[in-house]
């Protein structure tokens, strides 16, 4: 094999270039260069896309706006057709256009598309493709310099956002008008755009038009003890288009949803439906518990009301189509939440004060307290005729306000005549609501407050009263025969023909006088009432003369004060029953303050209010009374009936007596009177003296005229000198009851002193008692014991008389610090409080703050001049019918 001989440049330069130019194809192009032309591609597809279909997208805007307004499904369901059809062809046209006239472009139009988004001149992106036409080495290096260079340049291009430049195609913005409109069509649709899209794009032929064309109007309308109104429901999401439910008027309120479609409403509610323009379809209501037809009431209208027990879904139908549905949530009515949350306690007049809180969800139709005695069995049978039939004594008490529910209240019951009273018996408080549920306190054991009796005769009447009452048929005897011995001792009861009279009385109804001495029936069961009923007020009038009779007919006349007012009685009716009221608290207080005089009179020590009472004078009383009359006048029936509850309470817890605190003058009253008790009592305490005295000197002298055997001699003038010596024996008791009783004189003088600088004019019986004491001094001083005890007689009677007009005239001059207060019980430690349970001032003619609201004589003006004008408009007959009807319903309140 020979060799072969070295080539020269010349023999080898075609492979050489061959070679460089494969090097230079296989050259790796610029990093990221392939993907910008990609995208560069894809916004060219784009740009294309936006030229070809933009009527497309257009129509479809305004295509989708005429939906959104919901109007197609109105039309006549062959026209929808119609226009569906011609939009179908409209928009499958506008299609086949923007694929035919679509052009694709090519990598070149992408690269082009890049040089001239990112200014490149001499078309560098060609540069690459190119290959180097010779293979020169010193060619092939410079060539690849220049393309790593132009790599490097074009390592970053800009891609460039798409211009289809439609402002040419559509110079006058259509496609920015269907948008718009479509914007505002869909904002206005809200919640209701998806259905009215579907409703759009399918036409309703038959029943179904009949359904669209029809209009609903329903509401529900909850029981009448609940006190709600009427709650107008909406349609269905499916065609509420076609029913107005935003326009309601001042009668209704909406439904408060609980969901999407979900009312609720109180069980007993009525669902009232009415459906117009259905023609001869047959509606139907359909609810779990069943379907309803409707039935007609006016021409091409039907109507039901139909009552609701069940929660779940509920529509109406005509011919099966579906024209509005609802789901509604029935709530129950619970019971009425009542409970005791402190012990009753009795009141200072011995009443029973429930204290109790009620609550319910729509009302209380009644609440009632349920009293057994606390040895039986709840339920057990009756102990006795007496008894009540079931063995419970039940009392009803005042529903409150609902606005009241949940506070606390204060009610006063008396029981002290019942003959339960003093023992032991189970409370349970009783709430009723208008379905007759029932709601029950936890029982409560106390004792029943009952009166208590110092006088011994009212004592016995009241025993004697209660085994009557406990037994009839085997006591009635007993019973009787001792009335009749206690009747019979006069003095014990001092003479009182009243209560003579009565124990009488009562003997005669239980065993009258034809029937003495031979076997006869029991008295009947209203024969014992009346007894017991007599019994009980003559015990009353022995122990407190008649103030206890006065405080049960101030209650019964609050009584029927507070249901005339809870039950809406005329104005002629109140003011009747508000005269009874006054004339009834007058003569309650009357009562109290006789016997407070009375007592004083006796010598008895008046007690002292506490210093957290409010004391209450006859004015304050009659000025709170013409202030509540005022106020029913005025329809200010709420306020009034709260000012009459708290008059009661404050009247329970009256008692009568003298301020802690008095003023100067009404302390020096004070102790002038107790002065004048101290003399009445010495001048008693020397009468005693000198009668025994004159008594005894009458025993030992006999007769000074007459001896022994009726003649007159020596023993007669033995006589006088026994007397002689008698007398000298007697002077010195004598000259000492001389002093003591110019010593009570002397007081008198200067509590006569003292009144007549205080009152002026100073009472007759007191110049009478000052001539008495002084005559009896004298004759005291004489030994003369006879006729010092008459003078003595005299100045004692006149005292009584002076200390009687001294104490009237002192009670009506400090009547506001010896009268009437009011506390209640276990508040002595607490802040002063008024008769109405409110905070008072330091000051009498303070501000006071309460719970208890009591307009101020501005509002009383307020409202009796709203009054006046309103009767002054109803006079004015030219004004609209409409307005007058309007201004006598607002009159009703002032009637």
């Amino acid at each position: 094999m020979t060799e072969r001989p070295p080539e020269t440049g010349k023999d080898r330069p075609a492979p050489q270039t061959i070679n460089a130019g494969r090097r230079v194809q296989r050259a790796a192009p610029a990093a990221g260069l392939p993907r910008s032309i990609g995208l560069s591609l894809a916004i060219l597809y784009w740009e294309e896309a936006e030229r070809r279909f933009w009527p497309v997208l257009a129509f479809a805007l305004f295509c989708i706006a005429i939906a959104a307004t919901g109007f197609l499904p109105d039309l006549n369901p062959w026209i929808h057709t119609g226009i569906l059809l011609i939009a179908g062809i409209a928009f499958s046209g506008l299609v086949f256009r923007g694929f035919r006239h679509f052009t694709p472009p090519t990598a070149a139009q992408a690269r082009r598309r890049l040089e001239r988004v990112n200014g490149l001149e001499h078309r560098p992106l060609e540069t690459l493709s190119d290959n180097p036409s010779s293979g020169d080495p010193i060619q092939v290096a410079l060539w690849r310099e220049h393309r790593r260079r132009l790599a490097a340049r074009l390592a970053a291009l800009d891609i460039g956002t798409p211009a289809p430049q439609l402002a040419r195609r559509d110079p006058f913005a259509l496609r920015m008008a269907a948008g718009f409109l479509a914007v505002i069509a869909l904002a206005a649709a809200g919640n209701n755009t998806g259905p009215r899209l579907v409703e759009a794009l399918t036409p309703q032929f038959g029943t179904a038009q009949t359904a669209m064309a029809a209009s609903v109007d329903a509401w529900l309308a909850p029981p009448d003890y609940t006190g709600l109104p009427p709650q107008f429901i909406a349609r269905s999401e499916a065609s509420e288009d076609t029913t107005t439910t935003e326009t309601m008027s001042a009668d209704t309120t909406d439904a408060a949803p609980i969901g999407p479609q979900d009312y609720a409403t109180p069980t007993g509610s009525r669902l009232v439906a009415q459906v117009s323009g259905i023609g001869d379809a047959v509606v139907d209501l359909v609810t779990p518990s069943g379907r309803f037809m409707l039935a007609p009431f006016a021409n091409d209208a039907v109507a039901i009301d139909h009552a609701l027990d069940t929660s779940g879904p509920v529509s109406i139908q005509a011919d099966g189509e579906t024209l509005a549905s609802w789901s509604i949530l029935v709530t129950p009515d619970n019971p009425p939440e009542v409970s005791l949350p402190e012990p009753p306690v009795p009141s200072l007049q011995r009443a029973l004060t429930v204290i109790h809180t009620v609550s319910d969800d729509y009302g209380i139709a009644s609440l009632s307290l349920k009293i057994e005695r606390a040895d039986r069995p709840a339920g057990s049978a009756k102990a006795s005729p007496y008894d009540q039939d079931d063995a419970v004594l039940s009392t009803p008490l005042p529903v409150p306000d609902p606005s009241k529910y949940g506070k606390v209240r204060r009610v006063y019951r008396d029981y002290t005549a019942h003959p339960w009273a003093g023992g032991e018996v189970r409370l349970t408080l009783v709430a009723k609501d208008a379905l007759g549920q029932e709601g029950r306190s936890e029982p409560v054991v106390i004792t029943l407050p009952g009166r208590f009796f110092a006088h011994p005769v009212a004592q016995a009447i009241i025993d004697q009263r209660r085994e009557l009452a406990w037994d009839p048929a085997r006591n009635f005897v007993s019973v009787a025969e001792i009335l009749e011995e206690i009747a019979w001792h006069h003095a014990d009861y001092d003479n009182d023909v009243t209560v003579f009279l009565a124990l009488r009385e009562a003997v005669n109804r239980l065993i009258p006088k034809r029937h003495r001495g031979r076997e006869f029936a029991p008295p009947t069961r209203e024969t014992v009432d009346t007894v017991v009923d007599l019994l009980w007020k003559t015990a009353l009038h022995l122990e407190d003369g008649g103030v206890s009779l006065a405080l049960a007919r101030l209650r019964a006349a609050e009584q029927a004060l507070m249901e005339a007012m809870a039950r809406g009685a005329e104005m002629e009716e109140l003011e009747r029953l508000m005269d009874e009221l006054q004339t009834a608290m007058q003569d309650y207080i009357d009562a109290m303050t006789d016997q407070l005089q009375d007592r004083m009179a006796d010598g008895e020590q008046i007690p002292e209010l506490n210093p957290d009472a409010n004391i209450m004078t006859g004015q304050d009383l009659n000025d709170m009374m013409e202030q509540l009359r005022e106020m029913m006048r005025n329809g200010m029936t709420e306020s009034a009936a709260q000012m009459l509850e708290q008059l009661r309470r404050m009247m329970e817890n009256m008692q009568a007596g003298v301020q802690r605190q008095m003023s100067p003058q009404g302390k020096e009253a004070r102790d002038m009177m107790d002065r004048m008790r101290d003399i009445m009592e010495g001048q008693r305490e020397l009468m005693d003296r000198t009668h025994k005295r004159s008594q005894a000197g009458r025993d030992g002298q006999g007769d000074p005229n007459r001896n022994g055997d009726g003649q007159p001699g020596d023993k007669g003038q033995q006589g006088q000198m026994q007397q002689g010596q008698n007398g000298k024996a007697g002077n010195g008791e004598s000259d000492a009851d001389s002093v003591l009783q110019n010593a009570l004189r002397r007081q008198l003088g200067e509590i006569m002193r003292r009144y007549g600088e205080m009152m002026g004019d100073i009472p007759e019986p007191f110049g009478r008692a000052d001539e008495g004491m002084a005559e009896s001094g004298e004759r005291l001083k004489g030994g003369d014991p006879g006729h010092a005890l008459d003078a003595q007689g005299k100045a004692m009677d006149a005292l009584q008389d002076a200390a009687q007009a001294a104490q009237q005239a002192f009670m009506e001059r400090f009547e506001n610090q010896l009268g009437l207060g009011q506390t209640t019980p276990g508040q002595s430690d607490q802040r002063s409080v008024d008769p109405f349970g409110r905070q008072a001032s330091e000051n009498r003619q303070g501000p006071i703050q309460g719970d208890v609201t009591v307009p101020d004589k501005g509002g009383l003006e307020r409202a009796r001049e709203i009054r006046d004008e309103l009767r002054r408009r109803a006079g004015d007959r030219d004004r609209p019918s409409e307005e007058l009807d309007y201004i006598d319903r607002l009159l009703d309140q002032f009637r």
